[in-house]
């Protein structure tokens, strides 16, 4: 219509197809409107489409803007971004699978959110061969923006960040090189806890809405690419089905797991080991530990 009539016929029926789904698009909008918070809206390459739309709301008396350049533009920007991107400060938390990570860093986010850089929640996959296993993994893009994100709201505070040790990739999502690079060079803290500890983690981050059912599921479609022949994963199968939870757990961390990931342990980059008990307390123990040990980093190791 727009190559064949021209501007103006074309913008006369985009607004009747607006006026047409006018209730279903305020419903869409009613949580973000009722915030009070002003709207950005984008198109592909913020021409017409999103320019028109926001012209609609501001009449209807909301506060929305135009994103410059659309969603293509915003999706340079990140890029470009992403590929210098750095942390202050960074320290990398380490330790075998079911030691409570994510756990740290989480109940740490409760009290210094922006001193964390939940890599796993951005691409909300634990990183792991049963990684998705209750989520739905993020896509590459979102992963983007939520660390692009993170990274603008945290640019220009002070104190350090903690990450996650990862491998280049958390799931299928991809980290920058460069802050992959950076979190190679970091200064390290290790988590260590007992078997039950970590059993106990396993089987309580793991567990979901549908039972063990999409676990037992998850590990059948694993097939070759896991480590068990098929007549060990069957067993692994019935005895999760079987409630033997504990069980499968420590099967998985003594005879996958760890063998996998104890030889990627660096112990040069080792600043401290702490014991996993009590969530809140490491917590407590660990902000200690990073803001005695920041204060003496030097300005070159900070980025």
């Amino acid at each position: 219509l727009f190559r064949l009539e021209g501007v103006e016929a074309a913008t006369d029926w985009a607004l009747m197809q607006l006026r047409s789904r006018l209730n279903h698009f305020l419903s869409q909008l009613e949580s973000q409107l009722e915030s009070g918070k002003r709207l950005v809206i984008c198109c592909a390459r913020g021409g017409d489409r999103s320019r028109h739309v926001v012209q609609f709301l501001c009449d209807m008396g909301h506060a929305a803007a135009q994103l410059i350049d659309g969603y293509r533009g915003y999706r340079t920007v990140v890029r470009q971004q992403l590929r210098k991107v750095d942390f202050p400060c960074l320290f990398v938390v380490d330790g075998l699978t079911g030691t409570g990570k994510t756990r740290l860093l989480r109940e740490i986010a409760r009290s210094r959110p922006l001193q964390i850089l939940d890599l796993e929640g951005f691409a909300e996959h634990r990183s792991s061969m049963l990684g998705d296993v209750g989520l739905n993994p993020a896509s590459q893009k979102r992963f983007e923006s939520r660390l692009y994100r993170h990274w603008l709201q945290q640019r220009g505070q002070s104190g350090w960040t903690l990450v996650e040790a990862e491998s280049r990739k958390v799931g299928n999502r991809e980290i920058p090189l460069s802050l992959w690079k950076q979190m190679q060079a970091a200064p390290k803290i290790q988590l260590t806890a007992s078997m039950k500890t970590r059993c106990q983690i396993l089987e309580e981050d793991y567990q979901t809405a549908g039972g063990w059912e999409p676990l037992i599921e998850r590990l059948q479609s694993l097939g070759p690419h896991s480590d068990y022949s098929p007549s060990e994963m069957n067993r692994l199968c019935e005895k999760l089905a079987a409630g033997e939870v504990h069980e499968v757990a420590e099967d998985l961390l003594v005879n996958h797991y760890d063998p996998r990931y104890q030889h990627q342990m660096d112990p040069q980059r080792l600043l401290h080991t702490f014991e996993v008990k009590d969530a809140p307390l490491l917590a407590v123990e660990v902000i200690r530990f990073l803001d005695a040990q920041s204060v003496g980093v030097p300005d070159d190791q900070k980025s």
